[in-house]
Order: C-alpha cells, then structure tokens, then sequence
C-alpha cells in the first residue's frame, strides 16, 4: 500500500466534515463582515466554534478513518490520538515551549501542537496494527482481556508524543512548504498551470493529493490561496465549455446531457458529468478548458484570491473566497468566474468539436424495440437513488442502476464496442449496435485508487459479445481502502430509450 494511497483512503471519508466545519466558519465571517453578529457575542463564537471542531480534532476523525483504512482497532486509535489534543497535554506542550523540561519517565517530550494536523495520526494507526501484533504474542492467554489493551496503549502513546507525532508535523510542515514555497516563488503562475491541470488531475484522482496541505493551510492560517483559487477557472471552465457544446450540437441527446453537465459545474461545482460527458468524450472542450484554466488561474492569482473552505468552487460556494479585509474581493471573483465561462464557452465555438450524427440519434428515437442488457456483475440490485454518490444519485450521468457485487468479475451487459476504458480502469464505456450508450462505474471514488485495484481485459475500440469479460476488481483492496464497492450502471443517453 503506498503513502499516497494511505493519505487519499483516509482523507476522502472525511471531506464532508472538513468542508462543513469550514462553511460553518464562513457564515461566522458573513455574519461578523455585515455587522449582524459582533466578535465577542455568543452567535459569532458558537457559530466559529462549530466550525473549528472538526479542525481542532483533526486528529481524532483521522484516527477513525485510518484505523479502518488499516484495520486496527478505532478505539485504541481514538485513544491515542486523544491524548495528543487532551487539554492537560496541551498544557504540558505549552510549558515545553516555553523551555520547561518534560518527560515520560526518562523520554524527553519534543513540544508540538498536533491540533490540525494529520500525518501524526496516519501514521501511528499504521504502527497500531504491528503494536498489536507484537503485544498479542507476549501477552498470556489469561491475561489478555486487561494487560493486552493497557500494553497496546501504553506503547502506542509512548511512541506517539516521543517519536511519531513530532516526525509526523514536521513532515507535514515541511510538505505545506514545498508546495506553497513553489507559489511563493511562482506568484500567480502557480495558480495558472494547477488550474491548466485540474481536470486532468482529476480524471487520474490526483487532485486528493492535495487535500491534507489544504486542510492544514486553511486550519492554520484561514484561508489557502493556490489550490482552491485555481479551481475556480477550472470547475466554471468545464460548465462553459459545456453550454457551448449545448448550443452548438445538433444532437438532441447531447444537447440534454450538455446543459445538464454545465449546471451542475456552474452551480454546484460538480464536474464530473462535463468532464466525462462532455469534455473526455469530444476531446477539443477539455483543450478549451484547459487554457481557460490557466488564464482563470493566472487572474485569480493576480487578484490573491484565496478560499475560507474547500468546498467545490461553483456559484453557490463563490463566497468562500470573499476576503472580509478586503471588500473588493467580491468583484474579483465575478471577474474570475465570469472570465472563465465566457472564455471557455467562446473558445470551444472557436476550436468546435465533432459532433455526435443527428441521423443515429434519429434512428434511435424512431427504434421501438425493447433492448435488453445483461447485468455486468454478480450481485444485489437497487436503485441509483440509493447510491452514495450526488452524480449517480441524481441521475447527472443517466438513468441506470446499481450492484451490490458478490464478486470482483465484470462482463459486457451487451454486444457493442468499446468506447473508453478510463485511465484509472474503474470505469468502461461501451455503445452497443442500436446506440446505448453504457456507462459502467465500479465502486465510489475508486478513482482515487489510481487503477491499482481494476486489471482491464479490454481496450478502446474492441468489439465486445455479450458476456465477454471487460476488467476484474479486487473487491477486497477497494474495501481495504474503506470505500464502497457498490458499482453503478448507467445509460448515458437514457433519454432515447
């Protein structure tokens, strides 16, 4: 298992805390910015404290998160990473600061403030499981139900305030400012190439590399200013170019699928269906966002914009980079915004795309057969509705269903071509003979798995039978990786049948 498989499983789980919290924060500063609530009363400081706690306890949430990346015991995880936000242990690093001398029986303590921080917990919910392992084998059977516990505890915590946690912030630290001391070399240019690249980043799941740097930045100071403003141009990007291929086309499907993929972006600052929907499947208005990203970048750099939060940047969520010491920030972001949607939507006109032919499209409108698929996977079958995933869930994607499946074997619910096998091989798009067009999505952000998990059976344009074997999953790997295994079914172009 590598380290950044490690951070990714454990960091995806916690996302809706994190973006939360963070929210929350921003309504304080709202309200503190537009005079409703003042500093000191008890609104603001609730309302900021709500906020701060998934922050503050970092540690703790990524103890729970990593134990069951790991398989290690969550209580004696929980128990560990407590101490190290205990109020009594805060008061001792405090005092080691100040040049007090603190030890755990001879072991000097290093002061650090693990508040915030991540590695730390990563790495000693790894260490918990060998720990457990070695006191396993010296306990006595008949003493295992009282000393085995206290043993584990005991080591643990000794190897985490003595060694671990101070490696781990100091690593943490040392990453944070690799990645900001390039954009304090490179200014706004770093914020360009990151918003250039973000949708191929995302396409592969990289982008989660960068989630434990933005968490600490925003934790730490209260606002990060290179990711986040980067994805500005490129989540709003890919819903101009979208609306451009909405106007443009001739095909009534893509047209749907188009102006379905463009709110979603613009509003929310869910890309995936324009990503996949529109822009990997023409090609040309992933170029277009592209540079519209990079030109968004280098603006929002320009202008220092920099997010409170690390919610998907979209229309709804703009105000996370509004800067409550600077009111003119509020008109950067709509230039920012503005500049990528007209951008993006100009240059896709500009550079177009092939057009999918209106005369397919008219011919399945006009088919009233029934077309049957086969089911890709053994397993259980529910509705999309019940998926944990917005995209799937709402049908941004299509209609379709999904399965609970008994084995990691994934066969061709029809007799078609190959259309994509996406980098990562978590997912296959197939087109069968009448044009259906299927989408088959194996587990939830398995994209972030990097392909490890999936063996691919089959390339881009292979004619494929009903039954014909597309890839293999490891099911285990994915579940060891605490994410679903729950595989989605879609008809993308659901609309013509």
């Amino acid at each position: 298992m590598t380290i950044l498989d490690a951070i990714i499983g454990t960091m995806t789980p916690l996302i809706p805390a994190i973006i939360g919290g963070s929210m929350v924060k921003l309504l304080a500063m709202l309200l503190l910015m537009t005079g409703v609530a003042g500093e000191t009363s008890s609104t603001y400081v609730l309302l900021n404290t709500i906020g701060d706690a998934s922050f503050f306890f970092l540690p703790i949430l990524v103890a729970v998160s990593a134990s069951k990346k790991f398989g290690t015991n969550t209580y004696l995880a929980v128990a560990i990473a407590g101490l190290m936000v205990h109020p009594a242990f805060m008061d001792l690093m405090a005092k080691a600061a100040e040049g007090q001398a603190v030890t755990l029986a001879m072991i000097p303590i290093t002061s650090v403030k693990y508040t915030y921080t991540i590695i730390p917990a990563i790495v000693m919910a790894w260490l918990l499981r060998y720990i457990e392992a070695g006191v396993d084998r010296i306990t006595p059977v008949v003493m295992k139900n009282f000393l085995k516990p206290m043993l584990i505890l005991l080591v643990g915590a000794v190897i985490a305030i003595s060694l671990v946690g101070p490696m781990g912030v100091w690593l943490g630290n040392g990453i944070s400012a690799v990645v900001y001391g390039i954009h304090g070399k490179l200014g706004w240019l770093a914020v360009a190439i990151v918003g250039a690249i973000w949708p191929l980043l995302v396409m592969t799941g990289m982008h989660r590399v960068f989630t434990p740097t933005i968490v600490t930045t925003i934790a730490e100071t209260g606002s990060e200013a290179m990711v986040m403003p980067s994805e500005i141009g490129a989540n709003m990007s890919l819903g101009g170019a979208s609306l451009a291929v909405a106007m443009k086309t001739k095909n009534r499907e893509l047209r749907q699928t188009a102006l379905a993929a463009a709110s979603s972006a613009l509003i929310a600052g869910i890309t995936e269906p324009a990503l996949y929907g529109v822009a990997i499947r023409l090609k040309r208005p992933m170029i277009a966002s592209v540079i519209t990203g990079f030109i968004a970048g280098a603006v929002a750099g320009l202008a220092g914009l920099a997010s409170h939060s690390m919610a998907a940047p979209g229309l709804f969520t703009s105000v996370q980079f509004i800067d409550k010491d600077n009111p003119t920030s509020i008109l950067w972001i709509a230039a920012v915004m503005a500049i990528s949607v007209v951008v993006s939507f100009a240059l896709t006109l500009i550079i177009g795309f092939e057009d999918i032919p209106v005369e397919d499209d008219e011919a399945d409108m006009t088919n009233d057969g029934s077309v049957k698929l086969m089911a890709p996977m053994t397993g259980m079958a529910k509705g999309l509705h019940d998926v944990a995933d917005e995209v799937f869930s709402k049908g941004l994607l299509g209609k379709g269903m999904a399965i609970d499946p008994e084995d990691g074997k994934v066969v061709s619910p029809i007799a078609g071509t190959v259309t994509t096998v996406f980098p990562t091989k978590h997912a296959i798009g197939l087109t069968d003979d009448n044009g259906v067009e299927v989408l088959i999505h194996v587990g939830i952000d398995t994209v972030s798995l990097n392909g490890e998990p999936f063996t691919a059976k089959v390339a881009a344009g292979d004619r494929v039978a009903v039954g014909d074997e597309l890839l293999e999953a490891d099911l285990d790997a994915i579940k060891a990786a605490g994410l679903p295994t729950t595989t989605m079914v879609v008809i993308t172009n659901s609309d013509q049948f």
